[in-house]
């Protein structure tokens, strides 16, 4: 089906770069908007590549892709319609013609063509950003989503308290540090910065936008990180990605002085046993609001207890299960109880083959700590005795 009348924009790109393009922008696409506008896709041609942008009014994302422009303009089109039909034809070059003084778009490929019906470009929201004269930050693509990965899930999800919604960011000492708490965790992640000397200060990005970048980032390659003067956006971009994002405003509590100084036992165990015992114990922790108990056993020299860690959760209805693994503990024993979907959230993304669970007592809290870097620290709060 040819698109009537002359032509305005007129681009060749690939199956593949559309569909990975689309797939990326559509992290931004409003799911629930009384705009209309905000379910589409903005198609723009760009130096000669297309360029994609969605957004949500909280965040937006442009992608880059290589194309052959024979034609320059604009046009927006249904996020899901266009992105399921590029979906659907093979991986061959495919040809975007928007007719003249309409938004209809026509897409070819070897065996299909299609004509969806846009609306007009000039109603899609602009998303200015002023970008600081400052030098941006310059993050390795694979640490920032190894960074996301470990803090952001431990925000709040409740928009009670809008700071605990969002991540902490600080950069200054030439170090990056990462905080996201909510009332019953925290985690905090800390990564070098060498040669970068400038005082970032420190800002708020919610959660749930960093979840996003952490999904469409690249795993190799670098982003800059630029905050605007007003600190009220930021800007992380790659070579062929911006994602913008609005700020929080607020003030994140001191984190530090809720990450406990000492421990009087520390447990060393094998990651992948822990997390297998927690996933083991949680359907008997579910039926019993999330209660899991934790037992540091430490062994004597002449025989006794070996030094082990047990995981316990009962369910009076269902039954209970018990795991017990290897550890090596240096302190006296201990017992505590921890929020199963707590332990199970941290263990999902700690990468070393070995934790290590400090404890103090059973009212204090407990510290999860990878064994060999020291750039990550999670604090979990113990649940009450009495349940």
């Amino acid at each position: 089906m040819d698109v009537p009348g002359g032509i305005y924009v007129k681009i060749t790109c690939k199956q593949q770069d559309l569909s990975r393009g689309l797939a990326t922008v559509g992290h931004a696409v409003s799911s629930r908007s009384t705009l209309p506008i905000l379910v589409n896709i903005l198609l723009e041609t760009d130096q000669g590549r297309l360029k994609l942008s969605a957004t949500n009014l909280e965040i937006r994302i442009h992608c880059w892709i290589e194309a052959e422009v024979q034609e320059t303009g604009s046009t927006t089109v249904p996020a899901k319609l266009i992105t399921d039909f590029v979906n659907s034809l093979p991986q061959a070059p495919v040809e975007i013609n928007v007719a003249e003084e309409t938004n209809s778009i026509n897409i070819k490929s070897v065996r299909s063509s299609a004509t969806i019906k846009g609306m007009d470009p000039s109603e899609f929201p602009l998303n200015p950003i002023t970008e600081s004269e400052a030098n941006p930050v310059i993050l390795d693509a694979g640490l920032l989503k190894t960074m996301i990965n470990e803090v952001a899930f431990a925000a709040a999800d409740d928009d009670s308290r809008p700071v605990f919604t969002s991540v902490h960011i600080e950069i200054g000492n030439e170090k990056l540090t990462f905080a996201a708490a909510d009332s019953f965790r925290l985690a905090v992640r800390t990564a070098a910065l060498p040669g970068n000397e400038q005082e970032g200060g420190s800002f708020l990005v919610p959660a749930r936008t960093l979840i996003e970048l952490g999904r469409i980032l690249p795993a190799e390659g670098t982003v800059q990180m630029i905050i605007t003067p007003n600190v009220k956006q930021v800007l992380f971009r790659t070579e062929r990605i911006d994602l913008i994002a609005q700020l929080m405003e607020g003030t994140f509590p001191n984190f530090r002085q809720i990450i406990p100084k000492e421990h009087s036992t520390r447990a060393v165990v094998e990651t992948k046993e822990f997390a297998a015992a927690v996933k083991s114990v949680t359907p008997f922790a579910r039926d019993s609001s999330n209660i899991t108990r934790l037992k540091v056993t430490s062994g004597d020299e002449e025989g006794g207890e070996p030094n082990a860690l047990t995981i316990e959760a009962t369910a009076e209805d269902v039954g209970n299960n018990v795991s017990t693994i290897n550890a090596a503990v240096d302190g006296p024993e201990q017992q505590i109880i921890f929020n199963v979907k707590y332990l199970a959230d941290v263990l999902s993304v700690i990468g070393t083959p070995e934790v290590a669970l400090e404890l103090t007592s059973d009212a204090r809290p407990g510290v999860i700590r990878p064994v060999g870097p020291a750039d990550y620290t999670y604090v979990i709060m113990p649940m009450s005795t009495n349940r």
